[in-house]
């Protein structure tokens, strides 16, 4: 974290180039700005997720005003001559063990004006705001059906750190028969452990052992990213809660309990999002190390899975993130009829080696449409 001393910097804009950056806190926009931005960004949407609906205005302003406390970052808005919005980068950092020597980067450069430096220009005034923060890593995400972004990153001398498959479950087409005969096999494969079923707010009394449970993400698979282990400690997991509940996100979690010491020992949690009905976000599915073999896993996406199919008809997509490299995990949703929608690549670079890239006499090799910041912990993530 960096010294106490160090600030994010103040509201300013400055010529460069053919464009005005103006920069402001994350959590300081005004309602007309975020409003801006999204109607700006529609066709980046649309390029990148063209079959998905898009989150409402009202949960885009709602993230903003409710972004819980270890999370802060900065918004640069590049305006052209006229005035209207031609790219932005947003800059986000995390107060959490493991994560707080990283700058996600978030850069989009809007279709008319790719291919007159933008990007770099964003890029250069991220790294600068990493180096302001004492950050030693910039990292981003870019997908695979927009491929002008990881040539962009790839351009400044960005490594491939993770590769994370995008996996949908259509609910429609889903064998009911094989859901309810894990259901069936779970406390046959398993004796001695049961499940807990937990909607909205995390009780007091499990506060503690739900926090545990957590730490057992940090077993997931990071490949070659540079971050390390996060402590969830019950004042983080309710501090991500309050802000999700705030937002109007619906969160469900399944916990496996070991009858024998009334451990948590493994989850699987969703997220049900505001205006966006007909699908369900996993957020994390693990279990713990010593408890694995006895077909947890499976038991916990069943109970899941059933749950949403009994009490959310209308739901028709299950949507999760993996690890490419996450075998066990993937074998248990793709029996299930999990199918990979989309393949996203994290990227990062050491703050030096950008700045020393940047200085180099090299043409742009490409604007990104997006080298898209990694998601919060608590949210969802890798199973």
């Amino acid at each position: 974290m960096p010294p106490e001393s160090v600030r994010p910097v103040p509201p300013h804009s400055v010529q460069a180039s053919a464009w005005t950056i103006q920069q402001s806190p994350l959590r300081e926009q005004s309602d007309e700005l975020i409003a801006e931005l999204y109607a700006a960004s529609a066709a980046l949407h649309q390029e990148a997720r063209p079959d998905d609906p898009r989150p409402p205005l009202a949960t885009d302003i709602a993230d903003v005003r409710n972004m819980p406390a270890p999370e802060d970052g900065l918004v640069l808005v590049a305006r052209a001559g006229a005035g209207e919005v031609a790219g932005l980068a947003t800059c986000t950092w995390q107060q959490l063990e493991g994560w707080s020597h990283v700058l996600q980067a978030r850069i989009e450069v809007l279709p008319a004006h790719r291919r007159n430096g933008l990007g770099r220009l964003l890029l250069e005034r991220a790294a600068g705001v990493a180096e302001q923060r004492e950050l030693r890593l910039v990292m981003g995400r870019t997908r695979d059906n927009v491929p002008a972004g990881a040539a962009f990153c790839a351009a400044f001398g960005a490594e491939r750190a993770m590769a994370v498959e995008e996996n949908r479950l259509d609910l429609q087409e889903v064998d009911r028969d094989l859901v309810d005969r894990w259901l069936t096999d779970g406390p046959v494969r398993a004796p001695g452990y049961r499940l807990e079923f937990v909607a909205g707010r995390t009780p007091p009394e499990l506060a503690e052992r739900v926090a545990e449970v957590h730490n057992v993400m940090n077993t997931a698979p990071r490949e070659g990213m540079d971050v390390s282990d996060t402590l969830v400690t019950p004042e983080l997991v309710a501090e991500f809660e309050s802000a999700a509940e705030a937002t109007g996100r619906q969160h469900w979690a399944f916990y496996a309990v070991d009858e024998a010491t009334g451990r948590f020992v493994g989850l699987t949690d969703i997220f049900l999002e505001p205006g966006i009905q007909d699908r369900a976000f996993v957020g994390d599915t693990g279990v713990e190390p010593a408890h694995r073999g006895r077909s947890l896993g499976k038991w916990l996406k069943a109970a899941m899975t059933r749950k949403i199919l009994d009490e959310r008809p209308g739901i028709r997509w299950v949507i999760t993130w993996n690890a490419g490299s996450n075998d066990a995990m993937l074998a248990i949703n793709r029996q299930l009829g999990f199918r990979t929608s989309a393949v996203h690549t994290t990227w990062q670079i050491p703050v030096r080696q950008l700045r020393t890239r940047l200085a180099e006499p090299e043409a742009e090799a490409g604007s990104p449409h997006a080298a898209v910041t990694l998601g919060r912990k608590l949210e969802p993530g890798v199973e």
